[in-house]
């Protein structure tokens, strides 16, 4: 399985390339990953005592954040590396101040994972969530790092625990702590032998308390409500806008959109979606500006901040599998959440649904419903915006069981 595994993987990397002349993304992939030995050799010293976080994208970021933060401010002497795999996520925090060396992960060969181990030397390795490579897994046990898994969950039908499966269960085996997201998945690892299982939930509870904490203002959107009601749709896709937007163009209430990605392709469709309605954030300076419906986000790393302006809210990207973004970023504002129907596999969601704090949506014509109810309504705002932040709170406090493990192994 070894030798099959490393050929799919060299294979997979290889059939990519000429991609890279037709897609944005896969070019970065490749671009992003091109100088990564040289440049770990010259800045990451393998002598100091490095802690070496590994995340997908942005929203497995997301849950490492606070992790990074406290470990920062706690151990000065610890340099954090942190690696991804996404472009997307890597392009929206390469400037993190709380990591001391920011890169793509390179794909996980044989030859890859030993010449990254050896320049790392990371006393503590983090994988996020279930963005787990086996080739790494190996050879950070024979250096003898400690090996977590957060955030991760696990099912019957993992391919880890399946016929095929069993070359890749041993790799799993050999991490030394998992912190997993539901009791699910630490019966199914005790299943197969693995006790090193704790129930911890997520670290972006924590984030998002900290954001909360924060109190940080944003003054243009600010002065751009000017204390009138206001919806906010964050990480939207094309087929999110389709849903929200004739409820959005009949509304007399403030609106804020913040796409999914910030380029000027989807800040375009934008503008000609809403025409002379709309205004960028970043072109709110004449009073005319400030008095239109509708505020375009086009700057990355404020809309978790902006958050706390809505009402009620929208989350994107629940109209296609396994994408729905981050929903407890709103929910700690004390925001009543609406989502695509796809959401099942995003504990959070599933949960806050059944509470009801949270409101799933199939179409533009029950999104309509939902937002006709919810304007105006201060009352059920603030009751299904309770229900979020108590929920929050609640799931928060199991996350220190995490922290306190990896500041043990700093000890």
């Amino acid at each position: 399985m070894k030798i099959i595994y490393e050929i799919f993987i060299i294979t997979i990397n290889a059939l990519s390339i000429p991609l890279k002349l037709f897609s944005k993304k896969i070019n970065l992939f490749h671009k992003g990953r091109k100088n990564t030995f040289r440049v770990l050799k010259e800045q990451v010293n393998p002598n100091k005592k490095n802690i070496w976080f590994h995340v997908s994208s942005l929203g497995e970021f997301e849950i490492a954040r606070p992790l990074i933060e406290e470990l920062k401010l706690k151990f000065s002497n610890v340099n954090i590396l942190v690696t991804f795999f996404s472009p997307s996520g890597y392009e929206n925090v390469k400037d993190y101040k709380y990591a001391d060396f920011i890169t793509y992960l390179p794909i996980d060969s044989s030859k890859n994972s030993k010449k990254f181990v050896k320049y790392v030397n990371p006393i503590i390795a983090v994988f996020i969530k279930n963005d787990i490579w086996s080739n790494y897994i190996f050879e950070l046990k024979r250096n003898n790092s400690i090996i977590y898994s957060i955030s991760s969950k696990f099912t019957e039908s993992s391919f880890y625990f399946r016929i095929f499966g069993q070359w890749f269960l041993n790799r799993l085996k050999m991490i030394d702590f998992f912190f997993v997201q539901d009791n699910e998945s630490k019966l199914i690892l005790n299943k197969y032998s693995i006790k090193n299982v704790i129930e911890s939930g997520d670290s972006r509870f924590t984030s998002v308390i900290n954001t909360l904490n924060e109190n940080k203002m944003v003054l243009n959107v600010e002065k751009f409500i000017a204390n009138r009601e206001c919806f906010i749709a964050g990480s939207v896709w094309n087929r999110d806008v389709k849903i929200l937007e004739e409820s959005v163009k009949e509304s007399n209430i403030k609106i804020i959109i913040a796409p999914h990605e910030i380029s000027k392709r989807d800040i375009n469709e934008l503008e000609h979606n809403f025409e002379s309605s709309c205004v960028r954030l970043s072109c709110l300076k004449e009073e005319e500006d400030f008095q239109k419906k509708i505020l375009i986000i086009d700057s990355i790393g404020q809309l978790r901040y902006i958050y706390r302006y809505a009402n009620f809210a929208y989350v994107g990207g629940g109209f296609y599998q396994n994408s729905l973004h981050n929903i407890l970023e709103p929910a700690v504002f004390s925001s009543p959440v609406i989502v695509g129907n796809l959401y099942n596999g995003f504990k959070e969601a599933e949960e806050m649904v059944d509470l009801g704090g949270v409101i799933s949506i199939n179409n533009s014509i029950e999104f309509s419903k939902v937002f006709k109810d919810l304007c105006g309504n201060e009352g059920k705002q603030k009751r299904l915006g309770k229900i979020n932040l108590d929920y929050i709170y609640q799931n928060e406090k199991n996350n220190r069981k995490v922290i306190n493990s990896l500041i043990e192994n700093l000890k």
